[in-house]
């Protein structure tokens, strides 16, 4: 299975995208020696296809229905090697997931985002870059952060986004400075919205690329249709409903010995989110994330884990039950590769997923197993 989605929709099938402009600094040279009759363009990419169960379609709290599925999955990349100050990347990644036992609700997800980024080298350090990002969702989503008493559904959306960034690099270290602008269609009863905003960041490069950096930012968000709502939450006629998101992260990159067979990536995070009426849809959030990767003899392992504690200041927990909402959203995975050829490799995965709440409708679990084979090209 693909990597899961974060709180908002689209905004993590879109940095399923890793842009070359972001690899350490040794990897993103203004000006490579190429050998002779070595190609600027590369290319790679791979097919895959593979079973699975699920114990939980509908990430529902109670009678969850459960399924086995078929996935197909492909990923693309293209790009040009920075030469002559300046580079360019394409790529696109995709899945299909069909059920064996659909439900009335959910038969199938599928998720695809495609991304292109063109970096120019200024002279001394400095870069630019520009991203124009476009992702595609159809998935069964836990959507209740930012909607309040709604339970999880499958979310259908459409994503573009263009993102204009600068950075500066002086020895081990760099800064940038990125503005970014999205709009968001979904089928109702998700409401489409505009976002925009700046993010500021810095890091430090280290060891055998190794990075350490921190970041902020801001990203004020416009819905179309949404009304703001009074402190029970009902809505409130003829208003418009706008959110004020912030968000701070420290990321440690850490390669743990010369062959880089060993890496670990740890993410500290905090969210504070407030909207433009009575704050009922107020919350913040505290997030730990830790993935451990190994890559060594035609062997791939890797495990991760993730933890968010969110508090709703305002949002009670029933119209019964005056005490303020709180939820904790655990996650764990683990995925194995071996490379039989050149060509083909053979994968299993294991995905966690539990939500706990002091809110009934909030609590609920899923389980997924899932593997097959792919193909490289």
């Amino acid at each position: 299975m693909k990597p899961r989605f974060a709180q908002h929709p689209l905004v993590a099938v879109a940095l399923l995208l890793l842009p070359v402009s972001h690899l350490p600094a040794p990897l993103a040279a203004e000006s490579l020696e190429l050998p002779e009759g070595f190609p600027l363009w590369q290319h790679a990419g791979s097919v895959g296809v593979g079973f699975g169960y699920k114990d939980n379609l509908t990430l529902s709290h109670v009678d969850p229905p459960d399924s086995a599925f078929e996935i197909a999955s492909a990923e693309v990349m293209l790009f040009r090697l920075p030469w002559n100050n300046w580079q360019i990347s394409l790529m696109a990644v995709g899945s299909d997931t069909r059920y064996f036992d659909p439900t009335p609700d959910v038969d199938a997800e599928q998720n695809a985002a495609v991304s292109g980024e063109f970096v120019g080298f200024l002279g001394r350090g400095w870069k630019s870059i520009s991203t124009l990002r476009y992702a595609f969702l159809n998935q069964v989503m836990d959507v209740s952060a930012t909607y309040g008493t709604s339970l999880p559904q499958q979310v259908l959306g459409h994503g573009l986004t263009f993102e204009q960034g600068i950075r500066n690099t002086v020895g081990s270290w760099w800064a940038g400075l990125d503005v970014s602008g999205s709009r968001y269609v979904f089928r109702e009863p998700l409401d489409d919205y505009w976002q925009a905003g700046p993010q500021v960041r810095v890091g430090h490069y280290y060891g055998q690329g190794s990075e350490l950096s921190l970041s902020y930012q801001v990203s004020p968000l416009l819905y179309d249709t949404r009304e703001k709502v009074d402190a029970t939450g009902a809505p409130l006629s003829g208003t418009s409903l706008r959110y004020l998101p912030q968000t701070v992260e420290l990321a440690w990159i850490q390669v743990w010995d010369e062959p880089r067979r060993w890496q670990s990536t740890t993410r500290l995070s905090f969210e504070s989110s407030q909207d433009n009426g009575t704050g009922y849809y107020d919350y913040t959030q505290y997030r730990v994330a830790e993935q451990l990767r190994y890559r060594a003899g035609g062997w791939e392992l890797s495990a991760e884990a993730s933890v968010a504690w969110f508090e709703f200041p305002n949002q009670p927990v029933s119209l019964v039950d005056a005490q303020a909402r709180q939820r904790t959203s655990v996650h764990a995975a683990v995925r194995g590769q071996r490379q039989l050829s050149r060509h083909w490799r053979l994968y299993a995965a294991y995905d966690y997923e539990q939500s706990l709440s002091n809110r009934d409708t909030d609590r609920y679990k899923a389980n997924t197993v899932s593997g097959g084979i792919e193909f490289e090209f």
